[in-house]
């Protein structure tokens, strides 16, 4: 039992990668992947850092049935599905099936789509959702317009206060709810510390505005005001309102006007940032005109609407935003491009993913699945993998340091036999004896004793160096038959390669067959088909034919290249002994003749 689950195991191990193994969290039963198509986002030509992005759910992309009914069990995981995203939830409907949540992205590159993950399906998962933490610290007031009340709440965690008069929340906003504005409504943002702007200081300002239908205004109409400590008798004050239903940007005596006024009922971004040198007006995430100034010291009120006898913009208003910095051109673009509702910056997948599928383990489905017989011919076919695995190895190795002592013996052999003179050299016995690992110094370790018996023969004839044409045909057939037992020791055991290469797919067909066979030999049993149950059993016989030719594929290819390897050291040692033979017969040759 214990080697099975061993086995189990490692195939899986060996079959399924890891990364599709991975789960953030096991408490959680679902998630789907969220791609953020950073290529859709026209004007995106620098990274954006700390990036609230929003995700819309619909019932094409999210079972609401399978999340708890206030969304708290809802999780957003960065793409190593390691490290848990801020986020906070502006609208949860699971009766209209509708969610809309901001999410705190650490960066978006241009260019370059990027994967999260929404985690989902936890019945004891407590609330983690925070808008303050959603924003960095450069935001100073954020206004979601969502509450569907007539005092908004400042999302950030500055908390900034707001009174309101004449305002209507709408359900209708861009993202979520929003606010109605008419030419008398007006929202105040009290001073605070968090909302100053010192003298040449940076700030950015934004809101989605929809201009009503029909109530077109002539002459300049009030959208946003930052006042100065002065309040508004003060003349140091920003502005950003529409003019002739074209957005401008006031400061002073500067001003920046776009060239075309808004569509009446129909939503549009508006921005603009102050970089200390230079405000930028900028349209639907493109800049729309510009003018060099400093800002002066802006400490009071923020108002959205009518303010000093000027009306009020009318329309609605959606995402308030302030921040104690100049945005970037590509952070304009990405707030622009990828929060209207046709937007595909955030695309969810329409399939979910369920932890207790395990990323559908099919392995683990067969394995299970596995009939007695089919297990016998697995744990066979294994141990014969093993086995040619051990032999690829070892005569790969042994093939090897064969190769390199014949080249490094023949090169002391070429310079012994030329540089100490023909007999000397080929009567050393040190020669032979440098590089035992070689081949052809193992005969020409034969090749000297056969000599050294034939020189002790012809000196008792009275000849010092000469030797009879039969004694070298002697030493020749001794050099043969030391060839011989040479390729039978390197090639020992590779016939066992042999054996897996022919044998493994015969036997994973055995077990296949015999599997398919007790499958059937079930159903006939029952007396009924039930595809649910017969499918495992039969896919699972099918894995003894993978088995089989797993062992016999690797097989295979490490027979065919130690084959090449030996035919290798063969024809050395073939061309050794043809050239010893005729060295000794023409170094021993008699001098009478």
């Amino acid at each position: 039992m214990a080697f099975k689950k061993f086995l189990v195991a490692a195939v899986t191990a060996a079959v399924l990668p890891t990364s599709a193994m991975a789960w953030w969290d096991e408490g959680y039963a679902h998630r789907r992947s969220v791609t953020l198509n950073a290529g859709v986002v026209k004007g995106l030509t620098s990274e954006v850092k700390r990036a609230p992005v929003l995700v819309r759910l619909h019932s094409g992309v999210l079972d609401f049935t399978q999340v708890k009914p206030d969304g708290s069990d809802l999780r957003f995981v960065a793409g190593d599905d390691k490290t848990p995203l801020n986020y906070h939830i502006e609208r949860f409907d699971p009766l209209a099936e509708l969610a809309l949540i901001w999410v705190d992205v650490p960066a978006v590159a241009p260019g370059a789509n990027q994967t999260i993950w929404l985690y989902y399906g936890n019945d004891t998962a407590k609330r983690v959702s925070d808008a303050g933490k959603t924003y960095d610290g450069e935001y100073s007031l954020v206004l979601n317009l969502s509450e569907n009340a007539a005092v908004p709440v400042d999302q950030t965690a500055n908390a900034n206060r707001l009174t309101a008069a004449n305002a209507k929340p709408t359900l209708e906003g861009l993202i979520a709810g929003g606010l109605s504005l008419n030419a008398q409504s007006q929202v105040r943002v009290a001073p605070s510390a968090s909302l100053n702007v010192p003298a040449g200081g940076k700030m950015t300002v934004s809101a989605w505005v929809k201009p009503a239908a029909g109530v077109a205004a002539a002459g300049d109409t009030a959208l946003y005001t930052k006042l100065s400590a002065g309040g508004e008798g003060a003349p140091s004050r920003l502005t950003v309102g529409l003019r002739d239903g074209a957005p401008f940007v006031r400061l002073g005596a500067s001003e920046a006007v776009a060239a075309t006024p808004l569509p009446e009922g129909t939503w549009a971004h508006v921005a603009v940032t102050a970089d200390g040198e230079t405000v930028t007006l900028f349209v639907n995430g493109v800049a729309a005109g510009s003018f060099a100034a400093a800002l002066p010291e802006l400490g009071g009120e923020e108002v959205l609407g009518t303010i000093s006898g000027v009306a009020g913009f009318t329309g609605d208003v959606d995402e308030v935003n302030r921040a104690n910095a100049a945005r970037s051109a590509a952070y304009i673009a990405l707030q622009a491009q990828s929060q209207g509702r046709s937007s595909g910056f955030a695309t969810v997948a329409t399939e979910a993913e369920d932890a207790g599928a395990a990323n559908h383990d099919y392995m683990r489905i067969l394995v299970s699945a596995l009939t007695p017989d089919a297990w016998a011919v697995i744990i066979l076919l294994t141990i014969m993998s093993v086995i040619s695995w051990i032999i690829m190895v070892m005569k790969g190795q042994m093939f090897g340091r064969t190769n390199r002592a014949n080249r490094k013996f023949l090169e002391i052999y070429q310079t012994a036999t030329r540089g100490q003179g023909a007999h000397t050299g080929l009567t050393n016995k040190d020669l032979s004896s440098q590089y035992p690992q070689a081949s052809v110094a193992r005969l020409f370790s034969i090749g000297q004793d056969e000599l050294r018996q034939r020189m002790t023969e012809a000196k008792d004839l009275g000849s010092k160096y000469a030797i009879a044409p039969q004694s070298v045909a002697a030493i020749r057939s001794a050099l043969d038959a030391g060839h011989v037992r040479e390729e039978q020791r390197l090639a020992k055991w590779m016939v066992l390669l042999t054996i897996a290469i022919s044998g493994g797919p015969f036997l994973g067909l055995l077990g296949t067959v015999l599997g398919v066979m007790i499958t059937f030999a079930g159903v006939a049993a029952a007396g009924e088909v039930n595809i649910t149950a017969i499918a495992p059993g039969i896919a699972a016989a099918l894995l003894a034919t993978v088995a089989g030719l797993a062992v016999a594929i690797p097989a295979l290819f490490g027979y065919n290249y130690l084959t090449s390897q030996l035919d290798n050291i063969s024809a050395d040692n073939q061309v050794f002994v043809d050239e010893l033979e005729k060295r000794i017969a023409e170094t021993y040759r008699n001098s009478d003749r």
